[in-house]
């Protein structure tokens, strides 16, 4: 889940740098893929505890499976959250 680290301040500098073309210069656009990231790794994290402390058997098929799938679902859900920002920031009019 370190790529979601990675990826989420890679996205906040490339939306700084979008805004700043544009003229907007509140910190709220680069903040929100930090925001975001973070907020579904602890959610994934969270998911993942939460499935262990219900199954007593840590070796089942079922929880060798949940982890990598919780990641991948995880991954996909912010590249599409920060897609859709990403096209509603490039759709911003030049600040006056």
């Amino acid at each position: 889940m370190l790529i979601l680290i990675v990826v989420s301040v890679i996205a906040a500098v490339m939306f700084h740098r979008k805004t700043s073309e544009k003229g907007y210069h509140s910190p709220r656009f680069w903040m929100y893929p930090l925001i975001v990231g973070n907020g579904l790794l602890l959610f994934a994290f969270a998911a993942k505890w939460i499935a262990t402390q219900f199954v007593s058997d840590g070796a089942s098929p079922l929880i060798t499976i949940y982890g990598p799938v919780v990641d991948l679902l995880t991954l996909v859900g912010f590249f599409l959250l920060i897609g859709k920002a990403w096209k509603q920031i490039q759709q911003l009019p030049p600040s006056e």
